[in-house]
């Protein structure tokens, strides 16, 4: 019997085949792959642009290789780049107003702030992101919310992604789409001895950058831009420290949008090195990365550039600190001291495909295994450094999964092992040294399983697997050599968040599940041996103080199968008040109109509700639902739309979307709900509607 892969090469083969684009394929075998040990990752300085050049068409990126063309030579190393021209500096003004107590954005790791598309003032003014619009709105006193300004984003294709607000200055950081010009003429190969061409036909239409515009908030109604920077790349993440901002980009040098096709042309820096467009007193510079502020990894998969860039909002006349690095990353997680960003690398194989009388066509490659490549940064009042690099098998799922302490480093991962066939999965923890050397692990965690969350607190950590049940293992890290699982509990659904309530108590949130098993189950069914299909939305909080016994204490299911919240991808959207132990979030409730039926788990239910849930928890009384607010007007209901045949569904149109809350705040003793067109405000006792404001496109 074939497995799994030798499926779905056959599967791949035949669509091949009737599209024109293989020859007829019979089978496959697959060589188990060696395991290669972890190599010791080491930036290298690149030394010429030449060699640079040999690096970028060594390293084939699985992004645009279908369209390069194969046998690409050396290139010419006569390039120039484009002098830097001085600006003038200005000077900042901060506001000085009396501080406001206000809430913060949920963050990981206190002191380190993340953007989000919402932020308060010490002087209560909020900043919202609409479109690619910012909206400046004063929130205290109640009775003069006001939206005062409008900040329009002069790049129409400038997409806002977040904002910080640090001492009267505004950031706006967000990816903008730069396009690009094909050739009229194309120019006709010319061979050259020693220098060779790169081919193309034309751009695929563009590129992104990451910009980051900066204002001066001392006069709420006329915002002054005072810098704009852009660099190449999409914007990964970034986090600010006191007065510095880090963002990180990532990008592919221009000349991989080249088609493989048509005539030849010299590959130029700005073909290879990433710009920076900085705007600042009225003046624009523009210049490439110096090859003095790039490195590489000698066994970097893909051949782009991930750049660290710093901002200091407390002197907007200091020039940008950027470094880059030849290599990919995905996931950023960050300590007061130390930037860390994690890389999926993928490790390929050969797969034979063979003919009917069992001769090789060609072999095939695939992906067998998938590490983690981990790359340290050292940062200081807006400096950054490389400091070391790591590797662990598996993948991460958030930046949750990643944390530091003290002198060790972190990591949860998953593993898939495609190459046997099963994909049956496993889980691990592993602890690095300040060196990025693995000193410690834990390993086959929840086989068949892959982790939904984790959080770290200390010496401990928490992860929530899933597959049936929601096994929450207790870790004890007390011994960074010798991690073990301390501790477990089996409950029904699973928590896609973890949130610390205080030192022994956790709350958990995700999902409530059903488990079906199948009358006369078949051993292809999908659901063979039982399948879990997640319901409504589950709150739950764990006692976790002794770690060999967790438990849950209590647990509130809110709503049937379709109920859902952008808390659960998004911790942002948590608001929190330790001090009152309130906690809140937005919700999108689906019921069934009957009731849940048992023998059809996976059906939906309707939405019937779109508003923010607000708790008070203690772990001597368990949840109490303090307050539902809806800014939706009552009376208004979905849409049905019914298909007949005893079919139809619900949903709401596009103009009550848009009082979908999805941000809670609060400045003083009052509580903000936020939706796209508006702003509603309540009273912390009684969640009274204090006042209501409509915000302006």
């Amino acid at each position: 019997m074939l497995n799994h892969r030798h499926k779905g090469l056959l599967l791949l083969a035949s669509s091949l085949l009737f599209t024109g684009l293989a020859q007829p394929v019979f089978a496959a075998t697959v060589t188990k792959p060696v395991v290669k040990p972890v190599v010791k990752l080491q930036p290298q300085k690149i030394t010429s642009r030449l060699a640079l050049a040999n690096l970028l068409l060594k390293h084939h990126t699985n992004r645009y290789n279908y369209y390069l063309m194969k046998g690409f030579g050396m290139v010419d190393d006569v390039m120039t780049i484009a002098p830097v021209a001085v600006a003038s500096p200005v000077a900042g003004e901060t506001a000085t107003t009396t501080p406001v107590s206000h809430s913060d954005t949920n963050i990981q790791v206190s002191g380190v702030d993340e953007s989000d598309i919402v932020k308060v003032g010490d002087d209560g003014y909020i900043y919202q992101i609409h479109n690619n619009q910012i909206r400046v709105i004063k929130g205290f006193p109640v009775k003069e919310l006001n939206q005062t300004a409008t900040i329009e984003i002069t790049d129409s294709n400038f997409s806002p992604t977040g904002i910080y607000i640090q001492n009267g200055k505004l950031v706006v950081l967000g990816t903008s789409w730069q396009n690009l010009v094909q050739p009229e003429t194309p120019v006709a190969p010319v061979a050259q001895v020693g220098i060779a061409k790169m081919a193309y036909s034309y751009w695929w239409g563009g590129y992104s950058q990451t910009r980051a515009f900066v204002y001066d908030m001392s006069d709420h109604a006329n915002p002054k831009q005072i810098r704009d920077v852009a660099i190449d790349g999409d914007y990964l993440d970034s986090r600010r420290i006191g007065d510095n901002l880090y963002f990180v980009t990532r990008t592919y040098p221009r000349y991989y949008m080249y088609g493989a096709l048509g005539s030849s042309s010299v590959m130029k820096a700005a073909d290879m090195l990433p710009s920076i467009n900085d705007t600042k007193a009225g003046k624009t510079t523009t210049k490439l990365l110096a090859l003095s502020d790039i490195s590489y990894f000698p066994e970097f998969v893909e051949p782009d550039y991930v750049v660290v860039a710093s901002l200091d909002l407390a002197q907007p006349d200091k020039s940008v600190t950027t470094k880059a690095y030849l290599g990919s990353g995905e996931m950023v997680y960050a300590s007061m001291q130390s930037l860390y960003l994690s890389a999926s690398k993928y490790n390929f194989n050969s797969v034979n495909v063979v003919d009917s009388n069992g001769e090789v066509i060609q072999p095939e490659p695939v992906t067998d295994t998938v590490t983690t490549q981990i790359f340290k940064f050292g940062i200081d009042k807006g400096t950054v450094t490389f400091t070391a690099a790591g590797e662990v098998p598996g993948t991460v799922l958030n930046q949750f999964s990643m944390d530091e302490n003290g002198d060790y480093f972190r990591i949860a991962t998953t593993t898939q092992n495609w190459y046997s066939g099963t994909n049956q999965s496993h889980n691990s923890l592993f602890v690095l040294d300040k060196t990025m050397k693995t000193v410690g692990k834990l390993e086959n965690l929840a086989k068949g399983e892959q982790i939904y969350s984790t959080r770290f607190m200390g010496n401990r950590c928490y992860v929530v697997t899933f597959r049936l049940t929601d096994p929450l293992f207790a870790i004890d890290l007390s011994n960074p050599e010798n991690p073990f699982v301390a501790g477990e509990l089996k409950i029904p659904g699973y928590s896609n968040y973890l949130h610390p309530y205080d030192e022994t108590h956790l709350i958990g949130f995700g999902k409530d599940a059903a488990i079906y098993n199948s009358e006369q189950p078949n051993p292809d069914e999908f659901w063979a041996g039982g399948s879990a299909f997640y319901q409504g939305l589950k709150v739950a909080l764990f006692d976790v103080a002794d770690m060999k016994n967790p438990k849950e204490l209590y647990s509130v299911t809110i709503g049937d199968r379709g109920t859902d919240s952008p808390l659960l991808w998004n911790h942002k959207a948590l608001y929190w008040d330790a001090e009152k132990h309130l906690f809140g979030f937005p919700v999108q409730l689906y019921q069934h109109a009957k009731g849940f039926d048992k023998t059809q788990p996976w059906q939906y239910g309707q939405p019937t509700y779109q508003g923010a849930y607000i708790y008070e928890v203690t772990p001597a009384t368990g949840f109490t639902l303090k307050a539902k607010l809806s800014q939706i007007p009552e009376g208004v209901s979905p849409v049905k739309y019914d298909y007949g045949y005893g079919y139809s569904y619900s949903y709401w149109d596009w103009e009550t979307s848009n009082l979908f809350v999805d941000r809670l705040l609060r400045i003083e003793s009052n509580l903000y709900t936020l939706s796209n067109n508006q702003i509603s405000v309540y009273d912390l006792q009684e969640f009274n509607l204090q006042e209501k404001l409509t915000l302006k496109p």
